[in-house]
């Protein structure tokens, strides 16, 4: 009883400090596993996850949301309060009176090496916890941690995220219905592809979108086009020192290919599409305003637009950011630059490239301006090429990482994303954006009506997750709506979990079976006890019986 009382006092006490005086809470943490799929292993580390308990009740009924991290910036208590993946579920804890976590993804923590899964990355097995299935069981072991500790035993839960934290989120669900009840796995490219020469054909696409004010055009796209294709022109002729001369770069910058790759391989500026935001104010900082410049003859031609836009941008005698990054990768050297499916984020120099190495043990996604439809630089390398760093960087042989993209594909169904039996799952949405180039390798087509899509139109990566502004796209907004709609939907649905509770219209469907059950029984007890004692219609005393005189046989 003392214990009883202890615990409920202790949690009264945690649940309150949650509510002060937003319900955020600084970072917790989790002991976690270190390998889930080797039970000799014993090891454990600190797994940081955040909190935000403003609505909640103890011991109700509402949902349980979980944003689940990824490879992007380092996370904070943000993540539960203006969230950049998960900011649909943020802002329905009121109404839904649900609790929320997000659990930090393992490595990608590392910054704060006391939360880390190693503490040495100068082993050469420092990276061998870091993979998705890791994650998820994860995930799995924190909802089983919080079931507990928050006595959840009447609660669905909910996993959100977009981009990498999406293909998570949905996973998760898939992989085990038994903790997860549903999922809206946004902007998730959940098919693994080691050449995706989609990536930057779509750039080309999102450049001539016009609607849901993203501002594209055919000639704005044609503009970007030709003024690669002169820079390509004096590649081919080996006239390396021309480009140099007319961007402004230094002496010697594009003597190796590793050099052009890159200058020009995916833009010789920065050009906005997964990450565009039409709102934004920097300079040509989206395709609107990129557009504005590349079609503007009072610049000069396509060339001398590319040289203004770069200018504009303030990158001088730099390379774009995914240049600079990129010619880091291929020096085969640690920096503070690494890769995200975001975009480029800093981070500790003395840190490995995670989701480098991701790409190389599970996923490829090497893009590459290969065919007609790219508006860049074509051919500079193929994706054989953009995934040597592999060897350089993690010892990683170029067939494995095919063979690795292929088991990913088997594990997780790409396309047709399979649960924990290999069959097709369900209970997960899949959100994509239409200028996003990342959505080429998701859900666009619903394998069932249990595994619904949305495309949103004129949208960028995930941009619907993001913090709600009162201007954003049309679209974007109607988004949130039909999301938050789906999910009311699964909280509805029997989604086959284990223990569960079913619907309500299940509720009742079960009721009024027991009443039949009950009344036939009722009504068959009754029959066979009015037969066992209703009185006899024999006389008591019978009389020999004669035999009839009657017959039927003719005389």
């Amino acid at each position: 009883m003392w214990c009883f009382l202890l615990f409920a006092v202790a949690e009264a006490k945690f649940l309150q400090e949650l509510r002060k005086p937003t319900g955020v809470s600084p970072a917790y943490y989790h002991e976690q596993i270190q390998d889930h799929f080797d039970p000799a292993n014993k090891k454990t580390w600190q797994q940081a996850y955040y909190v935000n308990a403003t609505y909640w009740k103890s011991g109700s009924d509402a949902p349980i949301f979980l944003c689940v991290g990824g490879e992007g910036p380092a996370m904070d208590a943000s993540a539960v309060k203006d969230s950049v993946h998960c900011n649909i579920a943020v802002e329905w804890l009121k109404e839904k009176e649900a609790l929320m976590f997000a659990l930090e993804h393992r490595y990608y923590g590392c910054h704060n090496m006391s939360a880390c899964p190693v503490k040495d990355f100068s082993r050469h097995d420092a990276l061998n916890f870091l993979s998705s299935r890791q994650a998820i069981e994860d995930v799995a072991t924190f909802v089983k941690a919080m079931n507990a500790k928050y006595s959840l035993t009447r609660n669905l839960w909910i996993t959100w995220g977009g981009s990498y934290p999406g293909m998570l989120a949905g996973w998760s669900r898939l992989k085990h219905p038994e903790l997860i009840h549903a999922s809206v796995a946004s902007s998730a490219p959940v098919f693994a592809t080691f050449d995706m020469p989609q990536y930057c054909d779509h750039m080309s696409y999102a450049y001539t979108v016009s609607h849901f004010s993203v501002g594209g055009s055919e000639m704005c796209k044609n503009a970007i086009r030709a003024g690669h294709a002169w820079v390509e022109e004096r590649f081919q002729k080996a006239d390396f020192q021309a480009v140099v001369d007319k961007f402004g770069l230094q002496n010697g910058s594009l003597t190796s290919l590793d050099q052009r790759i890159a200058f020009a391989s995916t833009g010789v500026a920065d050009f906005p599409a997964q990450e565009n935001d039409p709102l934004c104010e920097n300079p040509v900082c989206n395709i609107a305003k990129v557009c504005e410049v590349m079609t503007n003859q009072s610049f000069g031609d396509e060339v001398d637009r590319l040289v203004h836009l770069r200018k504009l941008q303030g990158l001088g005698k730099e390379h774009s950011r995914r240049g600079r990054l990129q010619a880091q990768v291929f020096s085969g050297q640690r920096g503070p630059l690494r890769h995200s499916m975001s975009g480029v984020v800093q981070q500790t120099a003395d840190l490995p490239d995670f989701w480098f190495y991701q790409t190389c043990k599970e996923f490829g996604f090497y893009q590459t301006c290969e065919d007609d439809d790219c508006m860049f630089v074509r051919g500079l390398a193929n994706a054989s090429y953009m995934a040597t760093p592999c060897m350089k960087l993690f010892n990683i042989a170029l067939e494995d990482v095919q063979s690795n993209i292929d088991e990913t594909n088997n594990h997780y169904g790409g396309h047709l994303p399979t649960d924990a039996t290999g069959k097709l799952g369900r209970c997960v949405m899949f959100p994509n954006g239409e200028v996003d180039p990342w959505s080429t390798c998701s859900v666009l087509s619903a394998p069932s009506p249990d595994l619904p899509v949305l495309s949103v139109k004129g949208a960028s990566h995930h941009a619907w997750t993001w913090p709600s502004r009162s201007n954003d796209q049309e679209s974007v907004m109607t988004a949130r709506t039909q999301i938050k709609r789906q999910v009311d939907i699964f909280l509805e649905m029997n989604c086959g979990e284990v223990g569960q509770r079913p619907n309500v219209n299940t509720q009742w469907i079960i009721v009024m079976v027991c009443i039949v059950a009950a009344a036939l029984l009722v009504t068959i007890l009754g029959v066979f006890l009015y037969r066992r004692c209703r009185p006899s219609r024999e006389p008591l005393l019978r009389s020999p019986r004669r035999s009839s005189s009657l017959s039927l046989q003719p005389q």
